[in-house]
């Protein structure tokens, strides 16, 4: 068999036969405890996997590309596009309820003037009803209003990145 009817044999072969089973065996072989099934199993798995993808590239290339051309590439790998973007990626969040965050950073205990850096550049962020920054335990209390935040696309980024990183 030449390099070219080999690559359309593999390219029109149905998959989906030998993906659910590497699949059920996978989660069977989980059931059962023993590992070196499971791995063979994944092992297959992905193999069969990638496969398919590539069986199907052009497709899979165009709905990436939609995903790019709808979010944007910063939305798709996830970067921060602000500097209170930024800022929040680099805080512990403690707590969140709409309206109210609390943030936790090692950085601000005992370093007033971080913590007055802080308080000035979240005072310039005309969402925000208060801000207060506590030295001793180098925390961030944040209160806004929901609806007016959500005016700020920019904001509604942050709360959504806030939302999906709270620790409780």
């Amino acid at each position: 068999m030449d390099k070219k009817s080999f690559k359309n044999t593999i390219k029109n072969m149905p998959l989906s036969l030998p993906m659910g089973a590497a699949a059920i065996g996978t989660a069977a072989s989980l059931w059962f405890a023993n590992k070196r099934v499971h791995t063979l199993c994944g092992m297959i798995w992905l193999g069969v996997s990638a496969v398919h993808t590539w069986q199907h590239y052009k497709k899979v290339r165009q709905d990436a590309a939609k995903v790019v051309n709808k979010m944007g590439l910063m939305d798709v790998l996830n970067l921060p596009k602000s500097k209170l973007d930024l800022f929040v990626r680099s805080v512990e969040v403690s707590s969140y309820i709409p309206g109210r965050v609390r943030l936790y950073s090692k950085a601000l205990i005992g370093n007033k003037a971080k913590c007055q850096q802080v308080l000035e550049y979240l005072h310039g962020v005309g969402e925000l009803d208060e801000v207060k920054v506590n030295e001793v335990t180098g925390s961030i209390l944040i209160l806004y209003t929901p609806q007016i935040l959500r005016a700020n696309k920019e904001l509604i980024r942050v709360e959504e990145y806030i939302k999906t990183h709270v620790r409780r």
